[in-house]
């Protein structure tokens, strides 16, 4: 399996050192590598600059750009991400407009490491999916089918 490259945004300071100490054993064994932007305007900056992002995790409340914001410039680029939302505020409503913008999942703050992990294996799994039925797709258009 190929490594899982992870935009992580959030406006929290602590939070790219917290993520490199929780996933250490995940980086070190190639299985996932991250990169880092503060606020929604950063991320697209990144996702602009490096092809290789599989996943997006974005928090809700940041500046200049927040996360739900975000996940509505992320379709331009669909199916090449999948997002997810960690936000401390996982009310209903948030949730609903986070999924109804594309996110994957939501999974709410302090984050469990454990339950991150799996939903990042999820959403790999799943984003797997997705970019073999649009290569499938193109297949079929370039041999002149329907």
């Amino acid at each position: 399996m190929d490594t899982c490259r992870i935009l992580v945004v959030d406006d929290e300071p602590d939070l790219e050192h917290l993520v490199l100490q929780r996933m250490r054993r995940e980086i070190r064994s190639g299985r996932y590598s991250f990169v880092f932007a503060r606020n929604g305007v950063e991320a697209l900056e990144r996702l602009e600059g490096d092809d290789g992002i599989d996943i997006v995790i974005t928090d809700i409340n940041m500046p200049e750009m927040d996360g739900l914001t975000l996940l509505k410039q992320i379709p331009a680029h669909a199916p090449r991400y999948s997002c997810l939302v960690v936000s401390a505020y996982g009310d209903v409503k948030n949730v609903r407009a986070a999924m109804n913008r594309g996110a994957y999942d939501f999974l709410n703050k302090p984050i469990d490491f454990e339950d991150l992990r799996r939903t990042i294996d999820k959403s790999m799994e799943h984003l797997a999916q997705v970019r073999e039925a649009f290569e499938a797709r193109d297949r079929m258009l370039e041999e002149g089918g329907p």
